[in-house]
């Protein structure tokens, strides 16, 4: 197999300049509108179009991917470059909405909220050739079997909020993707042509590291 690498979204570059996040909700957006940005969840399509608007931020630079901690659910917030680019390659399932992002000048640029969808991701992560462990904000309370999601949630639940299992080493069939997410935790991940195109076209505000807790391997689902 081949390898493959997280993608991350950059920021404290001196690409991505050194505000945390890229981008800032407006003061008067309304999160409880129907709209609102809160109503997205990962894997599922949206019965309505989202608002994405966004100011960024004093000290960060338009990107061709911005870092915003507002939206829970998985996705990218890209520049139309960039969406152009991802969306013509063989990725999870997904669809994309219009963002608007306001530079400290008041000038509007137009941006893509890219809305993964893959309600199928849980079958791909292999539960018995994964390893999993009880973690305590940061520490180690030893390891744990999962055998499947049925099983993860009833332990986890069983532990309560404060303690957290943790998949530290994962094995997940291969889905055919270039690109794909890791269904527990959302890591983004990219196979190495995916990530050597990146590199060759100089994306900016994106952060690619090659991993070594992810292994493909070749099954049926």
């Amino acid at each position: 197999m081949g390898k493959y690498f997280s993608l991350e979204t950059a920021f404290d570059t001196p690409e991505t300049g050194s505000a945390y996040p890229a981008v800032e909700s407006y003061k008067n957006y309304n999160f409880n509108a129907s709209n609102s940005v809160n109503n997205l969840d990962t894997n599922t399509i949206p019965g309505f179009t989202p608002s994405v608007r966004f100011k960024l931020a004093r000290k960060a630079k338009l990107t061709d991917v911005l870092k915003q901690i507002t939206i829970s659910a998985r996705g990218l917030l890209v520049s139309q470059k960039f969406k152009d680019y991802l969306t013509r390659k063989n990725i999870i399932p997904h669809v994309c909405f219009p963002a608007t992002i306001e530079d400290i000048d008041s000038i509007i640029h137009n941006y893509y909220w890219i809305h993964f969808t893959w309600e199928e991701s849980i079958k791909y992560l292999d539960f018995e050739n994964s390893k999993f462990k009880i973690k305590r904000v940061s520490r180690d309370l030893g390891e744990i079997n999962i055998k499947n999601y049925k099983d993860l949630v009833l332990k986890q639940s069983e532990l309560g909020f404060i303690k957290m299992i943790h998949n530290y080493e994962t094995t997940m069939i291969n889905p055919g993707y270039d690109l794909f997410l890791h269904p527990l935790n959302g890591t983004i991940y990219i196979s190495e042509e995916l990530k050597n195109q990146m590199t060759s076209l100089k994306f900016s505000g994106i952060s690619i590291k090659e991993i070594n807790n992810l292994k493909v391997v070749e099954s049926e689902v």
